[in-house]
Formats: structure tokens, C-alpha cells, sequence
């Protein structure tokens, strides 16, 4: 059933519904159409011949099962539903499809991007062949349904796993942990002689497998191997991890080969760096430094320093530099106190965050014009997990930025009970993130069904 409206009819219809949705805008000439994953894909109105609705009945699905799995081959059968006209179907590691699938629109887009040809029939111990399987890998085989308007609809999807590979002796690799501080772990590698070559990697508890799915790998011991540090051929190896976290826990990862390069089960190594500070108080001193002309990107702009000083019961620490009243479209400090307390005094939102916790001493710079009242935070946590009570110092940047050391008017609020947080305006610090990781992405595979 389809209810069509004329261009003129359906032109007015969308403008009054658009207008009354946003009367921000009173003459509305774009379509924008969003959809539930966030997609969003835009029309000039002026383009619009018109609009129709359609409905129809019934699930729009491509079913798909799996018969037989070959070396590099794949028997199926893909049975359509009633009212799927058509069908897309693609081969992926089940951790890109695990990535995918709570966005269907994304899946769609990702699978008709690969070019994968429309198939209008079912297909009974079909052959998929032009792909490649890596063993003791779980995949995806996955359809997109379409219906006669060649809309995309109804996602399938069955999964399979690879066989274990026939490994050529038994390849082994002994790991110990040598040495572990509140900064750095060291271990030991010791292969067998059937060890051809081994891959170590090393991570916060549950990132690294986190990232396979978000980065498109077919199986984890490619993206040890792809991020990890190779010994190839395999010798015995020492490796100090360093820059970590005090009292975190870490996984060492080792994945061993074979001569043929087949893959043994991978190892995992838990480490815990030690922890920082003691069961007392923790109370971050805040120490206002010079106010002088900096770079700031080839700009030359003034800066305030700023140095954040953990006392020795100080297990980790969060600082946060704020306007006292506001300013331009940013919050101050002033009716946000207690929004920053609970962020401030929080834990990193997933793993592997960094800079998300201080440890040492810290002296940095915040680009802060002349004559600007502002508020620095700081707050500790002790080595039991217990935070302290936040520092406070309100100041007022001078009139005028120099090169020499300038003692800005300042009132120091000492930890106390009744003193809270500031809210989320922070002025930006001059510490710069140096995380990064490389992307790998799955290939497109140009498969066929016969």
C-alpha cells in the first residue's frame, strides 16, 4: 500500500512539519533525514518531486545457513523471506560483525560499500569461494535483505568457526615476570625449539581485546603480531614495559608460530604494577608560578603557570583550571561546584585512558588572558582508594604578561569540608596527548555465490 503525495501537497506538509519541529528556522528549504543509528543524508526541498509512504507486510530477510566449511570455501543455503526481493551478503570476522551490529544503518553502508552484488534468488548448497580463512578464527557470514522498493532491510547473520591449524612440533614460548614497579614491569621470553618467531604486546586489562573488534583484526593473535614486538626468528628476549600506571592491572600477551606460521593458543600473563603513596589523607599543594608570554601553536599568547604537588600519601591526582565567573559560551566555577566533584573524583570511563590520573609533581601552563579571575582544583586519592579533600585557589591573572616571574593576587582556599568542586570549564592545559594507535582494517573481499 503506498500513499503518494503530490509534490505541491507533500512540499507544504514537510515545510509546516519542519517549521513547527524547529522555529528556529522559518523557511525551511532542506529535507534532512536521520536515521536511528545517526545517519543523517540531506535534500535541497527545491529537488523534492514528492513523497511517498509505503508499507509492507512481513520481515524483509535474507535467512542464511551454513553446510559445509572448506579450505577457503564455504557450502550454503539462503533462503528468503516472502517479501525480500533481493539480497547483499558478505564474509567478515565475527569481531568486525560484534563491532557492527548494534548500528545496523552502519553494517548496511559497510557491506554496499564493499560492492557485493544483489543476488534475487535462493540458493541451495551454494559455493562461496573467493575468500580466505585463517584458522581457529571465528567468522561471519552476513545478508542484508532488501524489499521491492530496494530498500535495505533485515540483517542475517550465522557464524562459524575455522578448525585449529596442524601445528608443526609444539611451539612454546616461557614468560616470567622478572621485576614490577609502580611505573614499569619487565619479563623474560624463553622459546622452545619449535618456536619459529613470537609476538609480545602489553595492555590495561581488557583494552587489547577491546581493540580487536574495534579495529577490524580476524583474530587476536593478529593484532599482537600487528602492534606487538616480533622476535622473528625466535630468540630469548627481555622487554621493560614502561610509562604505566601505579597499582593497574596489565595483561602480557605472547603469541608463538610455527615454521608454517600457524599460530599456537596465545598466552596471557596478568601483571599489577605496585601502588603509590599510604593510608593517610591526600592533599594536592597548588602553587601559582609565572604569568609570561608563550607559544601556543606559532601564536604568542600569555600563560599562566600553574604547579600541582602531591603530598607523599597521594596514590593518583586530578586537577582541573577554571573561570570563576564564566566566559563567552563556557560555565565557571561559581553554581558548578558540584558537578567537577563527582567528575573530578571518578574513575577513567574505559581502559587504557590516558592522562586521565597524575602521579608527580606537574608543572604546566594554561593560556589565560590578562586581568581573568579563575579557579585552580586539585584532588588525591590515597593508596586505599580514599579521596582527599580538593584544594582550592583562587586567582586573578595581572594586567600584563612578562617574561620575568610576575606573583599574581591570589587567596589560597586550604582543603575543607565546605569547600566544593568547580563545574566542567576547564581551560585547556598545555599537556598534549600522546596516545595513538595504528587503525588496521578489514580488506574488502570480493566473494562469490554460485
Amino acid at each position: 500500500m503506498i500513499q503518494r503525495l503530490t509534490k505541491t501537497a507533500a512540499l507544504a506538509t514537510l515545510l509546516f512539519a519542519t517549521a513547527s519541529a524547529s522555529m528556529a528556522q522559518t523557511n525551511p528549504n532542506r529535507l534532512l533525514i536521520k536515521t536511528t543509528s545517526g545517519i543523517q543524508k540531506g535534500y535541497l526541498v527545491e529537488r523534492i518531486e514528492d513523497l511517498s509512504f509505503a508499507k509492507v507486510e512481513g520481515e524483509v530477510k535474507a535467512n542464511v545457513e551454513i553446510t559445509a566449511v572448506g579450505d577457503n570455501e564455504l557450502t550454503i543455503n539462503v533462503t528468503r523471506t516472502e517479501p525480500c526481493q533481493a539480497f547483499r551478503l558478505t564474509l567478515c570476522s565475527a569481531n568486525v560483525a560484534n563491532s557492527y551490529e548494534p548500528k545496523p544503518d552502519y553494517f548496511i553502508s559497510m557491506i554496499e560499500q564493499e560492492g557485493t552484488d544483489l543476488y534475487y534468488q535462493d540458493f541451495t548448497n551454494a559455493t562461496l569461494s573467493g575468500i580466505e580463512l585463517a584458522p581457529a578464527t571465528n567468522y561471519s557470514v552476513v545478508t542484508v535483505g532488501y524489499d521491492q522498493y530496494g530498500i535495505a532491510c533485515g540483517i542475517s547473520r550465522v557464524d562459524f568457526r575455522t578448525e585449529d591449524p596442524v601445528l608443526e612440533g609444539t611451539p612454546k614460548v616461557e614468560t616470567s615476570v622478572t621485576d614490577v614497579q609502580a611505573f614499569e614491569y619487565t619479563c623474560k621470553f624463553t622459546p622452545n625449539d619449535d618456536a619459529a618467531g613470537y609476538a609480545i604486546l602489553s595492555g590495561e586489562k581488557g583494552s587489547c581485546q577491546s581493540y580487536c573488534s574495534s579495529f577490524g583484526f580476524d583474530n587476536f593473535g593478529d593484532l599482537v603480531k600487528s602492534w606487538g614486538i616480533t622476535i622473528d626468528p625466535a630468540t630469548p628476549y627481555e622487554y621493560t614495559w614502561s610509562n604505566m600506571s601505579p597499582a593497574t592491572d596489565y595483561e602480557v600477551f605472547v603469541q608463538a608460530w610455527d615454521a608454517n606460521g600457524n599460530y599456537t593458543a596465545c598466552d596471557t600473563i596478568p601483571v599489577r604494577t605496585l601502588s603509590l603513596g599510604g593510608s593517610g589523607a591526600s592533599v594536592v599543594d597548588i602553587e601559582l608560578g609565572e604569568y609570561k608570554i608563550q607559544d601556543w601553536w606559532g601564536e604568542m599568547l600569555p600563560s599562566q603557570f600553574i604547579t600541582f604537588i602531591p603530598n607523599d600519601q597521594t596514590a593518583a591526582y586530578r586537577y582541573a583550571v577554571c573561570y570563576a565567573k564564566g566566559k563567552d559560551e563556557i560555565p565557571g566555577y561559581d553554581g558548578h561546584e558540584q558537578e567537577v566533584l563527582d567528575e573530578l573524583c571518578s574513575e577513567p570511563p574505559f581502559p587504557g585512558m590516558a592522562y586521565w590520573f597524575f602521579y608527580d609533581p606537574l608543572t604546566t601552563d594554561f593560556q589565560i588572558d590578562p586581568n581573568t579571575e579563575c579557579v585552580a582544583v586539585a584532588v588525591g586519592k590515597n593508596a586505599d582508594n580514599v579521596w582527599g579533600e580538593p584544594t582550592i585557589v583562587r586567582f586573578t591573572t595581572p594586567a600584563e604578561a612578562a617574561s620575568a616571574p610576575v606573583a599574581p593576587s591570589a587567596s589560597v582556599m586550604l582543603p575543607a569540608s565546605s569547600h566544593r568542586l568547580p563545574g566542567r570549564a576547564y581551560i585547556q592545559p598545555a599537556v598534549k596527548n600522546r596516545a595513538g594507535f595504528m587503525e588496521k582494517g578489514m580488506k574488502p573481499r570480493r566473494i562469490t555465490l554460485k
